[in-house]
């Protein structure tokens, strides 16, 4: 399946129009505790995703080339940030040098805040360049996942995912490719929850191309925390130790792309005001939401709901 046979989907099609809509004034109510990433919360009420890129925060730091620290806090500094990570991998790759490129790699494990070395994608990346096929794996990762030109049913380049691969393929990517993560994961499957319920879906189970797997299973990030009567669908939920895991991984990554562009080609104003790439602050602004998707629950009390007619 590609880009257009799935915006194509019917109910692909009415959840793309819903949320460019919605995305524009829904009401947030974040609620970030202080955290070495957060130094001091965020505790504020906001109404659409331009209100949420405007709260972002994540205190992040790494080593360039030169030795300097490079940090970044709001979403303009991260923004910034992002972008010069994204060329240094874009250019080792470009000169073909599998060290260059782990050293862009590392970088991005020091800036995604890597939790242990021995593990995950530093020793799967790390083989890769052992055996003189690290460019040659993530020009081919970078294809698969071009939004323009990928299919669902054509990941089998993408051997492996996880929380810091996710980041090393979204920006070794040149054309907005997500990074599709638990946080983005829970918001967007509590994005697909309230489309279901104000629109009156009379699903079983969600549809399978919107169907955002999340990571990790703390209430905060799980439709149970959204609402008590949220739809669990099989597959809610992905483990590490599930082969399938980077398959599925994959798709929602894709999937969430191709959403993201359709969606901000609908809605040409949504995240217009802020000068970096649209489609990043749109995945920024789901990281926001997906800290704890209890902040969209409003939008179900009747007082707040929106009509979306």
């Amino acid at each position: 399946m590609n880009q257009k046979q799935f915006l194509d989907d019917p109910e692909v099609a009415e959840f793309v129009t819903w949320l460019a809509g919605f995305a524009g004034r829904v009401p947030i109510e974040l609620d970030i505790g202080s955290s070495a990433r957060v130094p001091q919360g965020v505790v504020k009420t906001v109404h659409g995703f331009d209100g949420v890129i405007d709260t972002y925060v994540w205190r992040a730091d790494w080593t360039d080339d030169r030795g300097s620290s490079v940090k970044s806090l709001c979403w303009d500094s991260t923004a910034r940030s992002l972008k010069r990570l994204a060329e240094t991998l874009r250019a080792a790759l470009a000169s073909e040098s599998d060290e260059a490129a782990m050293r862009a790699c590392h970088a991005i494990f020091e800036w995604g805040g890597e939790r242990n070395i021995s593990v995950g994608a530093r020793p799967f990346l790390e083989a890769k360049r052992a055996s003189g096929q690290l460019v040659t794996y993530l020009k081919a990762a970078r294809e698969a996942f071009r939004l323009s030109s990928g299919r669902l049913d054509q990941l089998g380049a993408i051997e492996d995912v996880n929380s810091m691969l996710t980041k090393v393929y979204a920006l070794a990517s040149d054309d907005g490719l997500p990074i599709y993560d638990s946080r983005v994961a829970a918001a967007m499957a509590s994005l697909v929850e309230l489309f279901r319920i104000k629109t009156r879906r009379a699903w079983r189970q969600v549809p399978a191309r919107l169907l955002f797997p999340t990571m990790d299973a703390s209430a905060r990030r799980k439709l149970i925390g959204l609402h008590t009567g949220a739809l669990i669908s099989k597959g809610a939920l992905m483990h590490y130790t599930q082969p399938d895991m980077p398959a599925r991984w994959a798709s929602a990554k894709l999937r969430l792309g191709w959403i993201a562009e359709d969606l901000l080609r609908q809605a040409p104003q949504l995240l217009s005001a802020q000068p970096h790439s649209r489609l990043h602050a749109f995945e920024a602004s789901l990281f926001m939401i997906g800290y704890d998707v209890r902040c969209l629950a409003g939008n179900l009390n009747g007082t707040q709901t929106i009509d979306t007619k």
